[in-house]
């Protein structure tokens, strides 16, 4: 079982198309996920994959945050990067080919992370 965390409250576009990446790659390891929606520190640093929550935007130990100051970064267009942008960067060519992985990049997550910033 893969834990996921991410805020509680409002849902917004960019974690939960995040949560929908993630799901399909968990779907292709062979395992299951677990969603955890907690602004508590102490509840989401324990998933291990943090999302949209925590400040902290480091693929190495799987945390996609880009509410931190200064962003997360942005892409060569000036695009920042929110939740989905993140998460796709990591896990998109791991779930699909690198071809489809960038057009959805362009198509549906770089519109996504426009919006969310």
């Amino acid at each position: 079982m893969i834990t996921v965390s991410t805020h509680d409250g409002f849902f917004h576009a960019d974690e939960v198309f995040a949560l929908a990446v993630i799901s399909l790659w968990v779907k292709k390891t062979g395992d299951e996920i677990k969603i955890i929606r907690s602004r508590e520190r102490a509840v989401f640093e324990k998933a291990q994959i943090v999302v949209d929550i925590g400040e902290v935007n480091d693929p190495a130990t799987n945390h996609f945050d880009h509410h931190q100051p200064g962003g997360a970064g942005k892409r060569e267009n000036g695009i920042p990067y929110a939740a989905v942008g993140l998460v796709w960067k990591h896990f998109g060519e791991k779930i699909t080919s690198k071809e489809a992985a960038e057009r959805v990049e362009k198509k549906v997550v770089m519109p996504i992370d426009a919006i969310d910033n």
